[in-house]
């Protein structure tokens, strides 16, 4: 298996050139009275940008996407909870799902636990396993009670419910809880199984042709299948983004080819939310 990800790595290599190569590191910025937790924090502002190039998934069919070339990232802890800002560019906000509707969608993955070496950046690997965190603007349109039906029909949402369509509200929110985030674990290419302990919380803004979501999460979990954050070290992680507008979808997808290292600041910093600015509307 370790050979398969390395033969994996090389391909890529030789295809997309750079996009193979370790990529810049990213600061998680400690903040002693609190995480920002809404996207349009002014704080972010003075927290420093990480932008990443994107590339089309190429690995495994079925292959493609790749319409969002770029994603910028911000992150901030506070000793007891991690939030990461991703921001990209997109002409419309996808928030359907159907026969010919797709969703616009991020998400992020990180090697479970501490390995070193970390693990193939391509989903794992069946003895060293990645968590994956997946925002979705459909279940947001959910949560927030502005699904693509209410949309259609305002003065008929949860009139026309068949008892079949409860009972999978009711099996997905047991695995999934109320935030629009989904928590999977990954054994390799095609190997998604949702986890059933939701640990992450996610919101979103989208605004001026842009999305712009917060995920965030206790640093130290319970879970054994959980990604470990420590104060002064640094843990890898991957994106990806789906672009419902250009029908991806599942490995149709933009995608950072290399693990991106996220440095936490150690906790002896001594920055305040009021030294990198003042809220717009407050966490939420």
């Amino acid at each position: 298996m370790r050979i398969r990800s390395l033969l994996a790595v090389s391909l890529i290599a030789l295809a997309h050139g750079a996009a193979a190569a370790p990529l810049e590191e990213m600061r998680v910025v400690f903040v002693r009275d609190g995480v920002f937790a809404s996207p349009v924090d002014d704080a972010w502002a003075a927290i420093p940008e990480s932008t990443y190039d994107l590339h089309a998934q190429q690995i495994i069919p079925p292959v493609g996407g790749g319409s969002v070339t770029k994603v910028s990232v911000r992150a901030t802890h506070d000793g007891e909870e991690v939030a990461i800002r991703l921001a990209w560019a997109d002409p419309s906000a996808d928030r359907g799902v159907g026969v010919n509707t797709f969703r616009d969608a991020v998400a992020i993955g990180f090697p479970i636990g501490r390995p070193d070496p970390a693990p193939s950046p391509f989903m794992g690997d069946p003895e060293h396993p990645v968590v994956i965190w997946q925002w979705a603007a459909d279940f947001d349109a959910n949560a927030e009670g502005n699904s693509r039906f209410g949309e259609r029909y305002p003065h008929s949402e949860g009139v026309w419910i068949f008892p079949q369509d409860m009972s999978v509200r009711r099996q997905v929110r047991g695995w999934r809880g109320q935030e629009p985030v989904i928590e999977y674990i990954a054994r390799g290419f095609g190997t998604l199984t949702p986890r059933m302990e939701a640990s992450v919380e996610g919101v979103s803004d989208y605004r001026d042709n842009h999305w712009t979501v917060v995920l965030r999460r206790k640093l130290i979990t319970s879970n054994a299948t959980d990604a470990a954050f420590v104060a002064g070290e640094t843990t890898p992680f991957i994106i990806a983004i789906w672009n419902g507008e250009h029908e991806e979808v599942n490995g149709r997808k933009a995608v950072t080819y290399a693990w991106i290292p996220a440095k936490f600041d150690g906790l002896g910093s001594t920055t305040t939310k009021s030294d990198v600015g003042v809220s717009r509307e407050g966490d939420r």
